[in-house]
């Protein structure tokens, strides 16, 4: 499986993107639910009398009530939550009730909290991608891993919103809490596939992600059963405690999108930075190796052509007769050959050396293996 991932890296990349931009687009046309503490409104706990049921309640509410979105969740042992979408008067609200419920507890959020809320959310995401890009930045010091790494986290954060989107889970204070430790787990597995894959060299490419693979993909499993279990249990035995299950939505819906986005678009996108930095190395060896070959072939040619002219002129002056001139060429001519028989002579005497030394370590071993028996 990993190697048709690696033969097919280029194309894995687009998935996570792809998910990522349908994520957006559902977002823009589907929007996101917003809880009370978020948008504003009235929150209300009561406790049932009789054998009124929550449903029952709920027609009363919207018959009296001049309100939208009436939401009342069933707690348990009679106890419900009211959600308001408007701020109502408690004592408005206890008239509406008509004595089928007692009133626990009673909060009105105004807009201006909420907007507050709104904007510490913001803050609060941006810093966090800003503080995991400076330390991805610090802990690589190169610039594609690194916005691969910012890339994986944008796509699981995008993801989630999107499952949020679909499965009208409302976008609360807990549930930016859960997309925060969404940007954790993310940064953690993809950090882990960049150490394995960029700073160690033991082994192939493909053997360090394969290694990197099991160890990521046992933490995401594992965080996917926990929360799993968490959503299970709260739907089933506790249904009052709808922000854990919030909690756990959020978070297995990102964990499944972090799967993709690290180990299709992440590993795709370090597998083809590692192939093009190699094939950089493989040119600069090739450049140098061709430049020191035609250095050595240029001085050959320049030798060849000093000796061919003293010859020349060698033959000329003894047209002429003049002892002198001839007597300093053939001195020239001597030194040339002696420099061609010294490089010769040095490059002989390396390969017996080399020659040497691989017959030593042949009787070493030969004797470690008589010593042995």
């Amino acid at each position: 499986m990993l190697e048709k991932m690696m033969e097919n890296h280029k194309i894995l990349i687009a998935i996570p993107i792809i998910l990522a931009l349908l994520s957006l687009v559902l977002i823009g046309f589907n929007g996101l639910e917003q809880g009370v503490d978020l948008k504003g409104g009235s929150q209300a706990e009561l406790q049932l009398l009789g054998s009124v049921t929550p449903s029952e309640l709920e027609d009363t509410l919207d018959a009296k009530l001049n309100t939208n979105n009436i939401k009342v969740t069933n707690n348990g042992n009679n106890k419900v939550t009211v959600e308001l979408e408007n701020n109502i008067n408690s004592s408005t609200f206890t008239s509406a009730i008509n004595g089928k419920a007692k009133v626990i507890s009673y909060n009105e959020i105004g807009p201006v909290l909420s907007e507050e809320a709104m904007g510490q959310i913001y803050v609060a995401m941006i810093f966090a991608f800003l503080f995991m890009a400076i330390t991805v930045f610090v802990v690589f010091r190169e610039p594609v891993p690194s916005v691969a790494i910012i890339l994986a986290a944008l796509c699981d954060i995008l993801i989630a919103l999107g499952g949020m989107s679909i499965f009208k889970i409302p976008l609360s204070i807990a549930s930016v809490g859960a997309l925060l430790m969404l940007i954790g787990y993310s940064v953690d597995t993809d950090i882990l596939l960049t150490t394995r894959l960029l700073k160690r060299r033991e082994g192939t490419v493909e053997e360090r992600a394969k290694n990197a693979m099991y160890t990521g993909l046992t933490m995401s499993i594992a965080a996917i059963a926990a929360m799993g279990i968490l959503f299970v249990v709260t739907k089933i035995l506790m249904p009052e405690a709808t922000t854990l299950s919030n909690i756990s939505a959020v978070l297995v819906i990102g964990l499944i999108g972090d799967i993709l986005s690290t180990w299709l678009m992440n590993l795709g996108i370090l597998k083809t930075y590692i192939d093009w930095r190699q094939s950089k190395k493989q040119e600069k060896y090739n450049v140098g190796s061709s430049s020191s070959k035609n250095k050595s072939s240029k001085s050959k040619e320049e030798t060849s052509e000093k000796k061919s002219s003293l010859k020349d002129k060698l033959k000329r002056k003894t047209e002429v007769e003049d002892d002198e001139v001839m007597n300093k060429i053939q001195e020239e001519l001597e030194k040339i050959d002696n420099m061609e028989e010294s490089s010769g002579k040095s490059s002989n005497k390396k390969s017996n050396k080399k020659q040497k030394t691989k017959g030593n370590k042949r009787k070493a071993k030969k004797k470690k293996g008589k010593g042995g028996k």
